[in-house]
Formats: structure tokens, sequence, C-alpha cells
């Protein structure tokens, strides 16, 4: 361990060269060095004592390397708040000693000086002095909990570092009109910071002054999405009946009334919600925007209650601009219990039929790609060989910060799996906050956290990042669905609108039967499925498909593998772009490699299950028949195709029946089904190209949550 002070130069620089540092690194960040790396530290865990019982430690005290547990640094910013990896400002405690002070996992839309603002007073729990990036030395902050913004007059704070006679002289009235002031700007950390010195300041005889600063602190906490603090603001912001009633009594009530409703019905608090607004009813009957929410409530009680949902409005509604919906959770069709080896899952609470609703839940937290600087942060975490880029970091900002306010979401969240670790967190709220372990959040995200497109699933641009290698974009987490199991032919499906996931049944599934779903569409060479699966997740997949597959002898693998690799070159090239001999050529090419492809497979092992090295070789030659109108030949590849993917279809008196007992569901199973369906027409059996038309709606709107798009589909193949 290393002594902090006398130790060397670096460890304690002066005022002047910290104030030099920080111009240089302003000016740097103005030309635009838009890319932050967060490098992990050593794991700690947050503090969970609150400030009064840590004995005060000054900057020349600290150890480097170290945790000073059981200690608290009260400190002043000195300095404009700059942000990189962190947010970051000088400080000096009480002996004018400076140093640098670096705050991570804050969120990223943020302006930088209203989380670190000049001349602000902070007590710094348990610190831990540390080697930075740039071999200098800072004050690191993971847990943003350990950071505490005081008061005017915090009485364990040094008296050097308290507010100077100026600011202690503010009135109550005084720092409301600040605080509007700030929240008139949009500066509303700074307008929370003001409005709380206000209540500081309050006499406790000025109860309306008190009353005003609350429902402005309500407001604000709104717009902060710290909804349980302005709940509780709201409510103690009403003038209770045994007080006089005149009309500005009433007005103002008004007011709390229609904040604490806001607040509660974005908790889904929707019978809380509901008595809120009836009482601003009461007192103004023809109040348009109570009986707006009133109707607002309605429809997410029936969502929440029935599973009843608008899809074609919910998707009409979303936009890369407006891709947080206002809809209720359904997810009463399941139940969470023990699964066996696999921990704990989920399972259905009654009969759920094929394409039914299982789930349609809203994100806790979700990073949108569109999101303000959601594409310049990455987290690196050497020790364990992982990384995190854009969205991926981003959410872990976002979601540190929800739960700081949220005791009720944390309490939920830390239930989630982890990974190893099992260490556990307070979550009893201390000054304030809730101790918020930032490195167990990004251990529970990176177990539970899903890729999501910007705006729903049938849109062509998500279609195009499923596609792609990169996948898409944006990045939530989604509580109940955390508790699904993975299976490559699992029995549920997900998609998105905007940040609600719709979660939809591929096959009938039987009251107490556990839903399970892929994490990752499995691929058609099984040992890459399960090396992801471990590299991501830490297991290996026991589902029917890789049951099959690790029976199947370790040569016969290989020989599928070595196929499969050599049909990509083939299949690279679209048949329309290519000339007639040559689709021709590649056509008996492809064809040939089928075979070989399908001998691999051993037919009793395999007899109804997926065989995946098949589907990207029959797609092609489902293209190349249609374009030389072998229709008969596209009606066999496809329904191939279709049973290659565990859908067993039979025809007979004209009726289609499909045996989805062993499917795995995938898009490349609506093109086959599409396909099929248009060379029935083509050959004048209309119905039963009707009735495959229909069977490849079904899949899509499994797939895609909703019918949107489908016609466009169908019309392109």
């Amino acid at each position: 361990m290393k002594k902090g002070v006398g130790t060397s130069a670096a460890s304690r620089p002066s005022r002047l060269q910290l104030l030099l540092e920080f111009d240089f690194n302003r000016q740097a960040q103005e030309q635009g060095n838009s890319k932050h790396e967060y490098f992990l530290c050593e794991q700690y865990p947050p503090s969970t004592k609150p400030v009064q019982e840590l004995s005060p430690i000054g900057i020349a005290d600290l150890d480097l390397d170290k945790h000073h547990l059981g200690k608290v640094l009260f400190v002043r910013t000195i300095e404009s708040a700059i942000r990189d990896a962190a947010v970051q400002n000088i400080i000096q405690d009480e002996t004018g000693t400076v140093q640098r002070l670096a705050l991570y996992n804050t969120d990223a839309a943020v302006n930088a000086e209203e989380i670190l603002p000049t001349d602000a007073l902070f007590a710094i729990k348990e610190p831990y002095f540390a080697v930075n990036a740039n071999n200098g030395c800072s004050i690191r902050v993971d847990h943003p909990s350990d950071l505490v913004q005081l008061g005017l007059n915090e009485t364990g704070a040094p008296e050097q570092l308290r507010a100077d006679l100026a600011e202690q002289r503010k009135s109550a009235l005084d720092w409301k009109e600040e605080g509007n002031a700030a929240f008139g700007k949009g500066n509303h950390l700074s307008a929370l910071h003001a409005y709380n010195h206000g209540l500081e300041a309050c006499d406790t005889s000025d109860s309306e002054t008190k009353r005003v600063i609350l429902r402005n602190r309500a407001l604000v906490n709104i717009y902060l999405i710290r909804f349980e603090q302005a709940l509780a603001d709201a409510k103690a912001a009403v003038i209770p009946v045994s007080e006089q009633q005149d009309d500005q009594a009433v007005a103002v009530n008004i007011k709390a009334y229609q904040r604490a409703g806001h607040a509660a019905y974005k908790l889904n608090r929707f019978q809380e919600a509901e008595e809120c607004f009836k009482r601003v009813k009461e007192s103004a009957p023809g109040d348009e925007d109570a009986t707006r929410n009133l109707q607002r409530i309605e429809k997410r009680v029936r969502e929440q209650s029935t599973g009843e949902y608008d899809f074609e409005e919910m998707s009409k509604s979303a936009s890369k601009k407006r891709n947080r919906l206002d809809h209720a959770d359904f997810t009463s069709n399941t139940t969470i219990k023990e699964a066996d080896a696999h921990g704990r899952g989920l399972f259905a609470m009654k009969d759920i039929r094929v394409g039914q609703l299982v789930i349609c839940e809203k994100a806790l937290c979700v990073s949108f790609g569109s999101d303000e600087a959601s594409q310049t942060y990455s987290i690196l975490d050497h020790k364990n060989e992982r990384g995190s880029v854009g969205t991926q970091a981003t959410l872990l900002f976002k979601l540190v910060q929800k739960l700081l306010y949220s005791p009720e979401a944390a309490a939920d969240f830390f239930e989630l799996f982890n990974g190893s670790s099992n260490r556990k967190t307070s979550l009893e709220t201390v000054d304030s906050l809730v101790p918020i372990d930032a490195f167990r959040v990004l251990s529970i995200l990176n177990h539970n956290s899903y890729g999501c497109p910007a705006v729903r699933s049938s849109s062509k641009a998500a279609q195009k990042q499923i596609a792609s290698q990169s996948g898409y974009q944006s990045t939530g987490l989604w509580l109940k669905v955390s508790y699904i199991n993975h299976a490559c032919d699992g029995n549920v499906m997900r998609s998105f609108i905007g940040d609600m996931m719709i979660v939809r049944a591929t096959k009938d599934i039987s009251k107490g039967d556990e839903i399970l779903m892929p994490y990752r569409l499995p691929n058609a060479i099984n040992s890459a499925t399960q090396d992801e699966l471990q590299r991501i997740w830490g297991f290996k997949c026991d589902c029917g498909i890789c049951v099959a597959e690790a029976a199947t002898p370790l040569s016969q693998r290989k020989q599928r593998a070595q196929l499969i690799e050599k049909s990509k070159s083939l299949l690279s090239a679209r048949p329309l772009s290519l000339d007639p001999q040559k689709v021709k050529t590649v056509t008996a090419q492809i064809e040939k490699l089928l075979v070989k492809i399908r001998n691999t497979y051993d037919e009793q092992r395999f007899e109804n299950r997926p065989r995946l090295g098949l589907v990207a070789p029959g797609l092609w030659l489902c293209q190349a028949y249609r374009h030389r109108g072998q229709y008969e030949e596209v009606i066999k590849t496809a329904t191939d195709l279709i049973r290659d993917l565990g859908f067993i279809v039979t025809i007979r008196k004209q009726t289609l029946r499909v045996d989805r007992t062993y499917c795995q569901l995938e898009e490349t199973a609506v093109d086959a089904a599409i396909y099929a369906a248009r060379a029935y027409h083509e050959q004048g059996a209309t119905r039963t190209g009707k009735q495959m038309k229909d069977f490849a709606a079904e899949l899509y709107v499994i797939m895609n949550g909703e019918s949107r798009g489908f016609k466009d589909r169908f019309n392109e193949i």
C-alpha cells in the first residue's frame, strides 16, 4: 500500500496543476474527443452507512489504492465539471488540500455541471483513492450512492466548508425562486437542489411556503423520473381538510393531486392514481386533464388485467422520437418458480394456445441508439475479459440512476440472476439514496439484458440489424421476462414495439409448463451455438436440438460443419443477381450440397427435430426455383425447409395442418411459407395457397408482435 501524501508529486498535485489540467481536458473535449472508456477497477461494495456514522478524514490522510472504510471525506467542488468516462471536478477539503474527483455511472444525457456543480458541498463516504487511467490519482466513486450532496447547514461538515453567510441568509422564498428559474431553463437537478435548500430554510411555522416548494419539487422529481419521491412530495403538499379550504387552497390542492396522480401512474399504481384524479374532478368537474388521465387509467387497467392491447395503434404511435410508450404490463399468465437445474424460471398459469400473448412488458430501463450520447461510451472489464459498448454501457448508467431513487424497483431488480456473485446489498434508503452496487448491476445486465430495435421489430431497419453481425443498436432490461430460461427450440418468441416487449407462444403451452425462449437464434453449427451461450451467459444448452446434436458422432458433426462452411460462398450470391446459366449451375451445386448435409442428420435422432444446417441452402433454392418458374420445386423445397425448422406440415383433403411440437421459429419460416403460398396460387391451388399464406401471417405476428409489414413482405417475395 502506498501513502497518499509524501510518496510522489503525482498523488498530491497543486491547485494550479489541477486547474491547468482541467482546462486542457475541457479544450480537448470541445475539439471533438467524444469516445469515453470506463475501465472497471477491482470490485468493492457501496457504503451502507449514513454520513453521521462515519469518521471524518482529510485528503492528506488518504492512502493510495485503499477503500477507507468507516471514513467520510467532506469536500467542496472548485471548478466547472467536465465529462469523460466519469464526471470530474476538482475538490478541496477544509485544509485547502485539493484532489481530483471522478464520479462514474451517471446518466450520460445529464449536463456534468448539474451533477457536480461548482462550489457545492459533498460527503464522499468510505472514499477510494486510486490511480486513474492517465497514471494520475483521483478519488474514485463507482457507486453514486457513495457521494452525497449536503445541505447548507450540515451538522457534521467542517465549519470551513459550510456555505458562506450570503447563502445561509437566503430565505426559503429566495431558494424557491432560484429553483423555479433553474426549472425554467431545463436544469432540473439544479432546481431540485435549490428546492432542497428552500425546505431546509423553511421556518417550522411556515407551512404554506413549505407546501409550495414541495409541490414544485414533486414536479421536478417527475421530470427526473424519481416517481416515488414525487408522489411523497405531492401528497405532503396537500392542504388537509382540517385547515381552512378557500378557493386558493382548492386550486393548489388540485395541483398537488395532479402531480401525485401522474407519479402514481408512472409507478403503475393505477388505483392510487385514479383516486388522485377523482379528487381533482371533485374540486374541478370540468378539468379536462383529469378526464383524460382517468380514461388512460381505464385503458391501462384493462391491458394489465386482460392482455387486450391495440397493437396496431401501439405500432403507429412508436417512432424514434417517441419510443418509450404509455402502456401497462400484462404478466398474469405466468409465475416464477424453481426450474430444477436451471435455477428459477417462468411457468404458465393457464393453457396458452399458439400465437397467443404470453407477456407484454414495458422495460424497466432501456437505452436506445437514438438517445443522446448512447454510442460514445464503452466499459472495459479486463479481469473478466468482457466489454460493453454503446447502449450496453449507457444502459448501466441509466439503470443505476433509476435504482438510486427507487427502493421498490431496486428490490425487484436485485432478485435477478447475477452470475457467480452472491454479495448482497442493503436496499434500505441511506442519506436519501438507495445504496446501489454498480458492479452487481452490470453483472445482472450481462445476464439479463436484451438487444432491441429503436422503434419496432417489423421495421425494415430492424430486419437489417437482425441480419447484420452487429445486431440491434438498442439495449433494455425487462424484469419478468428476465426469468425466462433459454432453449433453442423454446415455446415463445419475443418482439418489440418501442420499449414494450411482446412475448407470444410459438406452440401450444399447457398450464404448468416452463416458458422457454432462445436468447439467440441457434447457429447451424451447434458447437458455435454452445460456445456463444457459454461465453455470454455461462451455460450450455440442453434443449432437444442440442441433445440430438450431442448424440451425433463427432466425425459426423465435423463433416456437416465443413459442408455448411463450403455452402456459404455459394449462398452469398442471390439468384436474381445471376444470369440464367449461372443460376442453373449454382442451383445444381447447392442441390448436391443439400443432399450431403441432409445425410449428416441421423433420421432417428432428428426425426421431427429442426435440422438447421439445411435452412440457408433451402431458402436459396426456394428463391432460385421461383425465379425460374419451377413452382412444384418451390412447394417441395419450401415445405422441406419448414419441416427442417421443426414444423411438420400435412395437407389432407385440401386442409393444412401443422404440428409445432418441436419447432424452432425464425424469420426464414415466414419466407418459406410465403414462397409456398405464392407457388400454390400460381398452380391454381388457391385454397391451399390461402391457408399457407395465413400460416405465414401467423408466424409473422409471433415473430414481430403485430401484423404491420406482412402485406409488404408477402408482395416482395
